[in-house]
């Protein structure tokens, strides 16, 4: 077992550098941090993001369009040159939903591997789904109850993973083409959006929300005493508008209890201000104030399907959980200062 340490440190010289990547289709993550020495340990030592809108224009055409994958690209170069600066030894880049869809993908995978050397796997939404629930794991205060149920959702910019987890089973994992920024490309076209575009919206997320699995939304483990957990970018930037937070503190976020009520409250203030206005609140990241109101109605619609008057929320996600499955590869093929490349391949790149 991996136990992620937040908080940045100094690099101690005798321990490994790895870093992950998370190419999503609103925001571009890093976290480089260090394999110690004490078995276990992974401890936080940069953490970066950027708000590239990287799927934008990608519902109309099916294709990354050139200025979103500009922008992308000037970051990950910028993200590059801090893995040479800290020395990472390995690193594991991995792209969602706007990647995986678009037809392009090749060619932007392409155009970043000559810029960068930067090798990345395109997730399956099931590896997506299986890698942030290992995100959230690391860091989700344990039930009192240990035999409760947990459902995790993460609601990003082009999609929304599942992850079913009940004691005693193998976790089962979904997704739905539900994201951010794809519903507010497709639904909403006026600033602030209509009351007509709203309801067609709330519409459209409760239909796609029925396709989840029976698994998920019949199952009599869901009767009793259970857990809603929330990670990605919408409900932790409600979260952050609900402390007033101007500085955006992951320590504050992981493990808080948002309410439903919350959840409404905020909404209702969202969908009646113009972007400009929502960028304005605190907690808020103004490149977040265009796609906020489609993801805060996918909340709401969650809570209401699932009965929730509360939901968990969770900072770690995906890129949590690929830098620990990461520090999970190395640490059993490598007994020593050096990784079998030829083992696990994407471990090293050069950039």
């Amino acid at each position: 077992m991996i136990n992620l340490i937040t908080g940045e440190t100094r690099l101690n010289r005798s321990e490994v550098t790895i870093a992950a990547i998370d190419i999503g289709s609103l925001t571009i993550r890093l976290a480089i941090a260090a394999l110690g020495n004490k078995a276990g340990n992974v401890q936080l030592l940069l953490r970066k993001r950027a708000i590239t809108h990287l799927g934008q224009g990608l519902v109309p055409t099916g294709y990354l369009a050139p200025v979103p994958m500009a922008r992308s690209l000037a970051v990950l170069n910028e993200f590059c040159q801090d893995l040479r600066l800290l020395k990472v030894a390995a690193n594991r880049a991995v792209a969602t939903q706007a990647v995986r869809q678009a037809r392009n993908r090749q060619a932007f995978l392409d155009q970043l591997y000559q810029q960068t050397g930067l090798s990345v796997e395109v997730l399956s939404p099931a590896q997506e789904a299986g890698l942030s629930l290992a995100g959230v794991l690391s860091v989700l205060t344990p039930a009192a109850d240990d035999d409760q149920p947990l459902l995790v959702f993460d609601v990003g910019g082009g999609s929304t993973e599942w992850a079913l987890v009940l004691p005693g089973q193998e976790a089962n994992f979904a997704s739905l083409p539900l994201g951010a920024s794809t519903l507010t490309q497709s639904w909403l076209i006026n600033d602030p959006p209509t009351k007509a575009e709203l309801l067609a919206l709330r519409a459209e997320i409760q239909h796609q929300l029925r396709q989840l699995p029976e698994t998920f939304l019949s199952n009599p483990r869901l009767n009793g005493r259970w857990r809603l957990v929330g990670t990605a970018g919408t409900v932790t930037t409600l979260a952050a508008i609900s402390l007033g937070m101007t500085d955006y503190a992951p320590q504050r976020i992981n493990n808080l209890v948002l309410s439903r009520d919350t959840v409404d409250r905020l909404t209702g203030q969202l969908v009646t201000r113009t972007e400009a206005e929502r960028s304005q609140l605190p907690g808020l990241e103004p490149g977040k104030a265009g796609v906020i109101v489609a993801g805060a109605l996918i909340i709401q619609e969650i809570l209401a399907l699932f009965h929730q008057a509360s939901l968990v929320v969770i900072d770690a996600g995906l890129l949590e959980g690929v830098l620990l499955q990461l520090a999970e590869e190395i640490s059993a093929n490598q007994n020593s200062d050096t990784i079998d490349q030829n083992q696990s391949p994407w471990l090293i790149n050069s950039y």
